[in-house]
């Protein structure tokens, strides 16, 4: 499995310290979400335009993932609410509830 990191938005790929490819087999290979989670954070990236794409041998299997506090870096920007993640909005509202409980802050 690779590992890559995209940017919502754009679509691109990151390829190096200022390439972006639209190319996947371009792309620069994390080899782990920690580090692309840490690259985020130390290059200043929104966390919330950047998303981790687990990449498979069949594009078809390919997983997109959100950037956030599950890969335990600490100074990833995120989007503020009132439980301090945003949190998709296809969970129902108790789901979403218990969601938001188990989140921790990364300004702690």
């Amino acid at each position: 499995m690779r590992h890559f990191l995209r940017n919502r938005k754009t679509g691109c790929y990151f390829q190096g310290v200022a390439d972006w490819t639209k190319d996947l087999e371009k792309a620069f290979n994390f080899r782990s979400p920690e580090r692309a989670a840490r690259f985020v954070a130390a290059a200043k990236l929104k966390a919330t335009e950047m998303e981790l794409i687990l990449a498979f041998d069949d594009p078809r299997y390919n997983i997109p993932l959100p950037i956030d506090g599950r890969y335990g870096v600490s100074g990833l920007s995120y989007e503020s609410s009132e439980s301090g993640w945003h949190l998709p909005s296809v969970l129902p509202g108790p789901a979403r509830a218990e969601a938001d409980r188990r989140y921790i802050s990364l300004e702690t």
